[in-house]
């Protein structure tokens, strides 16, 4: 599996937290914090979001999808973030919406300006601060106030620590909400250095107990590396269950149905209950395949 990913990305870190304790070697293909990534938009067609993940000709989009991918790979079922019984569901839903906007909005703006100089310097923290302006004017999320944000962070960390009865959520080994959970924690303490204080014990131990994973093998790759990937490989078989939608075969838009709502063009490949499959036919590539979760993403055509 290639990784698309940036140091600073909260779900890019659920994914490589996520190969590392499955003890995976994976590729990593750092990209730039925000458009244009000429490399990814020319696989992926125009898809904005980040971690992205590649095998050969097929490329995954979300980290839903992302974790699936993960999951069948390795065999660690309990990483499976679709098929869920409906409460986990429904929590999964609340970690990666309200408590991952929470953990954004509720640190001090200057605080996160002051990181990502320090980061990626100043012309590239103005860029950052212009595109993710631009994704909020379209944004269909509630963005709470600072304050709200933190009001709500603080009870995110208390229901968790009530939830904590073993060493993770799912008792003794972790499962798909435990990385759900750890995100938006990550990006406070370790990114936005924020709240070190004020984290239940509980929930600092389990905290620790997930980092200790760390990221698994990693190689860097290329572009090109990349490239050469997609190129010669074809996409894999779609099952013929995904293949009886009446529209399989025509001409479609797929996009986020919250954020950062920029669509992907193609044909109708596959369509089940969990996943989305367009058909992009590119010139230097020939056939790719981009897939997507069905939840929290709309066909259009």
């Amino acid at each position: 599996m290639i990784l698309y990913h940036y140091p600073m990305s909260p779900f890019s870190e659920k994914c490589r937290l996520m190969l590392g304790f499955a003890g995976q070697s994976w590729l990593s293909l750092p990209c730039p914090e925000m458009p244009p990534r000429p490399g990814l938009d020319a696989l992926a067609g125009g898809y904005r979001r980040i971690p992205v993940a590649q095998s050969g000709a097929d490329i995954f989009c979300d980290s839903r999808l992302i974790s699936d991918e993960i999951a069948s790979l390795t065999g660690r079922t309990s990483l499976h973030a679709t098929g869920r019984d409906e409460e986990t569901a429904a929590y999964a839903t609340y970690l990666e919406g309200e408590v991952f906007w929470a953990s954004v909005l509720s640190i001090p703006p200057t605080t996160i300006i002051r990181r990502l100089w320090s980061t990626i310097g100043l012309r590239k923290t103005l860029r950052f601060l212009s595109d993710r302006a631009g994704i909020g004017k379209t944004a269909r999320v509630d963005a709470p106030s600072g304050k709200v944000a933190a009001e709500r962070f603080t009870r995110y960390l208390d229901d968790l620590a009530t939830r904590l009865q073993s060493d993770f959520l799912g008792g003794n080994s972790p499962t798909y909400i435990d990385f759900c959970a750890y995100h938006p924690l990550w990006f406070k303490l370790s990114v936005a250095q924020q709240m070190a204080d004020t984290v239940p014990p509980a929930v600092e131990a389990w905290y620790q107990r997930m980092g200790a994973f760390g990221h698994g093998q990693r190689s860097e790759i290329t572009i090109d590396d990349a490239f050469a990937t997609a190129r010669e490989c074809e996409p894999r078989s779609v099952p013929e269950a995904e293949r009886v939608d009446p529209r399989i075969g025509s001409p479609v838009t797929v996009a986020p149905d919250d954020y950062a709502l920029d669509a992907v063009s193609g044909t109708l490949a596959g369509l089940s209950a969990t996943r989305i499959i367009v058909a992009r036919e590119t010139e230097e590539f020939g056939r790719l395949h981009v897939h997507f979760p069905r939840s929290g993403f709309e066909i259009s055509g």
